[in-house]
């Protein structure tokens, strides 16, 4: 239905969106394996902003910097662990303010068991199909993120199942301290650094020096340009008009009639005369 509604509004745009494949922009395409179902991926750009100060550093020197960032997080994030989820039990704070929101909206569903974990769900004007053991929700949801949505939560609390034990271990606490439980060791300084390996030398790149100031942030594409009005889109393939003739196929700097000072009534008005004159000539 929305598609159907944005070729209405705009075909360029429908057009350019078909093209894409539908398993990386439509939710209901998405993979159930790495549980997110965000449409953008900004790691790398939250990586690039949080090294941002970083990348105008020479290359050892960046090198430097990045692992120092990267040592007081791991330890920043230890010490967050121990002294602020001390009593969070065995799901991230984060996670479990997500399960207490969806456990707000279960008041409002009705869950009739079929037998064997298979549950129907009333929620509102929709019925969906539950399925505890498999894990697996009509809204897919629970198939999509691992984190039983209102409907799933509803049926666990039927057969008195706790929510917190059907959540994927990636969400646990005991993931959390696996991948920042090691350390980033400081380095000695770099006079200390006896050990020759005979590999060549590794020289910085010839530096050139552009017209301009240096661009700091990526170029980005049309449809990223935030405006006023929204996102910006490409004019590629748009037929030009002519605001002063209004004729495609020319803009108002190649306007034949704005070179010779005419207006398109004055053309009009023109045409019709010349043609009144040929007809009395034929008259004649």
């Amino acid at each position: 239905m929305n598609m159907e509604l944005m070729k209405t509004l705009d075909k360029y745009a429908y057009d350019w969106l078909e093209q894409m494949p539908p398993n990386t922009w439509v939710r209901a395409f998405f993979s159930e394996y790495p549980k997110c179902d965000i449409l953008l991926n900004n790691n790398c750009e939250v990586f690039n902003k949080y090294i941002l100060e970083a990348r105008e550093l020479p290359i050892l020197s960046m090198l430097q910097r990045i692992k120092g960032q990267l040592m007081t997080r791991h330890y920043n994030k230890q010490k967050e662990m121990l002294e602020k989820w001390s009593d969070s039990g065995n799901v991230c704070p984060k996670i479990r303010k997500k399960l207490l929101k969806n456990a707000q909206f279960a008041n409002t569903c009705y869950a009739v068991p079929a037998g064997k974990g298979v549950f129907e769900v009333q929620s509102g004007d929709f019925q969906y199909i539950v399925d505890i053991i498999g894990r697996h929700c009509d809204c897919r949801r629970w198939d999509l993120t691992g984190l039983p949505y209102s409907h799933a939560i509803s049926c666990l609390r039927h057969e008195r199942i706790p929510t917190e034990s059907v959540v994927p271990k990636c969400y646990s606490v005991e993931a959390f301290a696996t991948a920042y439980g090691f350390n980033i060791w400081p380095c000695a300084d770099k006079s200390t650094w006896f050990n020759v390996v005979g590999a060549p030398k590794v020289l910085p790149p010839v530096y050139e020096k552009k017209v301009g100031r240096p661009r700091k942030s990526r170029r980005k594409l049309p449809h990223e340009v935030q405006e006023k009005e929204g996102s910006k889109m490409t004019r590629h393939g748009v037929e030009m008009h002519c605001s002063h003739c209004k004729e495609s196929g020319h803009n108002i700097a190649g306007c034949s009639l704005k070179r010779v000072g005419l207006t398109p009534k004055q053309l009009l008005k023109r045409k019709a005369t010349h043609h009144k004159q040929t007809m009395l000539k034929t008259m004649r």
